[in-house]
């Protein structure tokens, strides 16, 4: 009798519809651009501690300039490093200068593991022939990300206005260049709305997630947005008319799970104040995330 009761309830059980709930996990931290900020801190152990109290994840590296310094205090806070911004500049003798080769590695390996660097690349030579200049940096790429996969850290190309790598599409061709499962690509919010528009957003989102290894969001402006000023296209995380939700939510949707970073630059104001309204917001998009059907 027993027996068949369990039965019973085993058949009702897997017979009623179970839905999971969609959960958004991503690391989200802060660039580290925040002297826009009349009150921010100067030092890295109070850019950190700053951060630690309102309920960041992390903080930003910013090139080779005393990230080590930089990721001593972050590990004091019990924060993370997940991305670091490092110069990249390359010319037709396919050397890297400023920072070196050298330089690079010695940032590759004092990264965490599973963090990610993102290149702004420069390059005098190829700026306006990157049909050519593809070919000379993308050999340097594979180098940089054969010697990083031993200590489990991730490469991209950050898209920027004016440098070398100036779109998500570029980053993304790069990515399948250099043919690497630790090399990646990166989409910047700011820098995309200014380069490219807002238009086609769900299909960039949808090629370029399975190669994604970093996103930067912030509130902006919609519209015409390649003809808007920085101001309207770098806001704090919930203002602006672009639907920043939306776009969040088409990365989870397409299974991006890798770090968020919030653009600061240029933004004014309390960085208390700032910093604890884009959290507020980014914690409401998880929330309301994990309640839609």
């Amino acid at each position: 009798m027993k027996y068949k009761i369990f039965v019973v309830i085993g058949l009702f059980f897997l017979s009623y519809p179970v839905t999971a709930k969609k959960k958004i996990h991503n690391i989200f931290y802060a660039q580290n651009t925040l002297y826009g900020f009349n009150n921010a801190p100067k030092t890295d152990i109070g850019k950190a501690r700053l951060l630690k109290s309102i309920g960041y994840d992390g903080l930003e590296g910013f090139g080779d300039q005393n990230y080590q310094e930089l990721q001593h205090a972050l590990d004091t806070e019990g924060l993370h490093m997940p991305v670091n911004y490092v110069p990249l500049n390359f010319e037709v003798d396919g050397k890297t200068e400023n920072p070196s080769v050298d330089q690079i590695k010695e940032i590759i390996r004092s990264s965490e593991k599973g963090a990610v660097i993102y290149f702004h690349i420069h390059s005098k030579t190829f700026i306006k022939d990157k049909e050519k200049g593809d070919q000379v940096v993308t050999a340097i790429l594979r180098e940089f990300s054969d010697y990083a996969a031993d200590f489990k850290v991730k490469l991209c190309a950050y898209p920027h206005v004016s440098f070398y790598c100036e779109t998500a599409a570029h980053s993304f061709k790069l990515a399948e260049m250099v043919g690497r499962k630790n090399y990646g690509s990166v989409i910047n919010l700011c820098h995309m709305l200014k380069v490219e528009g807002s238009a086609g957003i769900d299909d960039k989102i949808k090629k370029y997630s399975p190669r994604l290894f970093a996103v930067n969001i912030c509130g902006a402006d919609d519209g015409d947005t390649q003809h808007l000023d920085w101001d309207r296209l770098i806001q704090p995380l919930g203002q602006g008319t672009f639907d920043t939700y939306r776009f969040v939510k088409l990365l989870a949707d397409n299974g991006y799970t890798g770090p968020i970073g919030l653009q600061c630059y240029n933004l004014k104001g309390d960085v208390f104040e700032t910093l604890t309204q884009s959290l507020k917001t980014w914690k409401g998009y998880k929330k309301r995330y994990s309640e839609e059907k």
